[in-house]
């Protein structure tokens, strides 16, 4: 039978285990939002245009409320972890976001779980994943043959009833272009954006497959989001994370983030995620954060400051 000391060391070892268990998960859950909370930041803006405000704000708040109701309430903050994990695995259909978005998420709200239920955790976690999984599945629409290639539960539709946003099941040939993945329409039915299935030459661009393209209301290439670093109109582009690179109306490359830093018509452009190069419609400079200081025109620019240029090459204010 055991004897009472031995029950108190049972019950310290208990609780120094369920302190390191909560000092562990505050740490990773602290690093998992905050590089998530980067991403969105640098994402946001690199982007060119940028998003609406309320994109990267709606997803700054959402870590910062889940990261603040798991260190104070690790039962329902836990709960509600999971469910945002299981719901990004299934909105965001790619191995990625899967990575290292949802299954850090769904890991870390079952460590809350089990920190909030004690001893017994691991099997009331297990019975919390498994009706939140079969809960997720049982909201997913079942697949309508007559929506192929289209999987029936991403379906969404402008106002008129025509395809606004789908993703495909299959590689699949739309518009003759390669397509992969998600795909979004304008009200008229014509291509909006999607993502490459293979390597494809686009109004005399050639793009690596993966990359997602943006086209504006007229069928133009208005902007790319590039699977990896690429030349592009003769300009090194960088790639992935989607870093942007903007195209004016004629093709032309309107603004782009260089992987290094790159010397244009006399000026050496920084390579940053923050401050992209943009150039006039003929390709030459229009504007870029100096990576070295250069005199135009009897005017000397420091390094690290913005230069803008017009269409003439003399330096502009602003």
């Amino acid at each position: 039978m055991e004897t009472r000391d031995e029950r108190e060391r049972s019950v310290a070892a208990e609780r120094r285990g369920l302190r390191l268990l909560r000092s562990g998960l505050r740490g990773l859950l602290l690093l998992w939002a905050g590089f998530w909370a980067w991403f969105v930041v640098a994402v946001s803006l690199g982007e060119a245009p940028a998003p609406p405000w309320w994109i990267p704000a709606a997803w700054l708040a959402s870590l910062a409320g889940l990261v603040v109701l798991c260190w104070r309430w690790p039962g329902l903050g836990g709960a509600l972890l999971v469910a945002a994990g299981l719901w990004a695995g299934v909105y965001f259909a790619n191995g990625g976001a899967r990575a290292l978005l949802a299954a850090p998420a769904v890991a870390l709200g079952l460590g809350c779980l089990a920190l909030a239920f004690g001893s017994r955790s691991i099997a009331r976690a297990a019975v919390v994943l498994l009706a939140l999984t079969l809960s997720a599945c049982g909201c997913l629409v079942p697949q309508d043959p007559a929506d192929l290639p289209y999987r029936t539960s991403s379906i969404l539709r402008h106002e008129d009833g025509s395809l606004r946003r789908a993703f495909l099941v299959e590689e699949t040939e739309l518009e003759g272009r390669p397509c992969r993945r998600w795909v979004w329409w304008y009200e008229d039915g014509r291509l909006d954006n999607f993502e490459l299935a293979e390597e494809r030459v686009v109004q005399s661009h050639a793009f690596p497959a993966g990359t997602r393209l943006f086209l504006d209301r007229e069928g133009r290439l208005a902007h790319a989001w590039l699977a990896r670093e690429t030349l592009v109109d003769g300009r090194p582009c960088r790639g992935k994370w989607k870093i942007d690179t903007a195209f004016h109306p004629n093709g032309r490359v309107k603004a782009f983030f260089p992987p290094e830093d790159l010397e244009i018509d006399g000026v050496l452009c920084t390579a940053s995620v923050f401050h992209p190069v943009t150039l006039h419609p003929d390709g030459r400079l229009r504007q870029c954060k100096l990576a070295r200081a250069v005199t135009i025109a009897g005017r000397t620019f420091p390094e690290g400051a913005k230069l803008t240029l017009d269409e003439a090459g003399r330096p502009v204010d602003g």
